[in-house]
């Protein structure tokens, strides 16, 4: 067809296979669809409908297909997936985690579909975290976007998850441990914080957690309301401390015996807090 314009439009005129009414399909303009282009594009749509399928509706889906798969961008799949992960683990925790998306995946991976994403495009973002020594937040990010495609397999964006392994695509992080003294050195140690030119509140909070035996999180945060003087105990709420959710959500409140040096710590913040 020419338009009064000159544009010349290549289009297909059939029956609907369901109806059998007319229809129009255009295939684009000329030349930037050639003759043989356009033929071939006839030919297609016969094909088509020699299956009962109206060309039309067919490339309407193909375009809706196209366009759900382009809106389904890593970015907006890992925002979904935190929404979820948020309810497993603690805000701060939370912050943490999607940080390090922030910072080391989504500059990279954050406009990608999640279904044009593979092995190699994962392991391509995590070079550089790797590069820079930081074995241990590479372990994390690839179980980290490892998760996020398991969640767009379970959603239905996906068939299948690229990131399965790629942690085996870097080193190890080698395993630290956590630095410990001796009991024998216990009495050195003490005299050394009684010594130490530190501020009281935090030469106390080192006494306070040795005699609790508590996270360094919790005895920093210790909250006079959980004190229970008269029967010498600290009652902790379930979602005051590390845990599994299930604690949490069954009100149960951890309790810790105070000894009488650790009440005495007490009467001496007293005042003070």
């Amino acid at each position: 067809m020419i338009k009064p314009s000159g544009v010349k439009i290549w289009r297909f005129n059939y029956y609907r296979p369901d109806t059998k009414t007319r229809a129009l399909i255009s295939f684009g303009a000329y030349p930037s669809i050639s003759l043989a282009d356009a033929r071939q594009l006839r030919e297609n749509a016969k094909s088509l409908l020699a299956k009962n399928i109206d060309p039309q509706n067919h490339q309407r889906e193909l375009t809706e297909a196209e366009t759900a798969m382009n809106s389904h961008t890593f970015a907006k799949v890992a925002e979904a997936w935190m929404q979820i992960k948020k309810s497993e683990i603690s805000p701060d925790y939370a912050k943490d985690v999607w940080r390090s998306i922030e910072k080391d995946l989504l500059p990279t991976l954050g406009i990608l579909p999640v279904s044009l994403i593979k092995a190699k495009t994962v392991i391509s973002a995590l070079e550089p975290v790797s590069g820079r020594g930081a074995l241990e937040t590479d372990r994390r990010l690839s179980q980290r976007v490892n998760e996020i495609m398991i969640y767009a397999v379970n959603s239905g964006l996906i068939d299948a998850n690229p990131a399965s392994g790629i942690g085996r695509a870097f080193k190890k992080p080698a395993k630290e441990y956590m630095p410990t003294i001796r009991p024998e050195e216990l009495p050195a140690f003490m005299k050394a914080v009684s010594l130490a030119s530190i501020d009281l509140t935090t030469r106390l909070v080192i006494k306070w957690q040795l005699l609790t035996l508590v996270r360094p999180a919790e005895a920093a945060e210790t909250a006079w309301e959980d004190i229970d003087i008269e029967n010498k105990e600290w009652r902790i709420p379930a979602h005051k401390m590390k845990g599994n959710q299930k604690r949490k959500a069954s009100g149960y409140i951890h309790v810790i015996p105070l000894s009488e040096p650790a009440l005495d710590i007490l009467q001496t913040l007293s005042p003070l807090s």
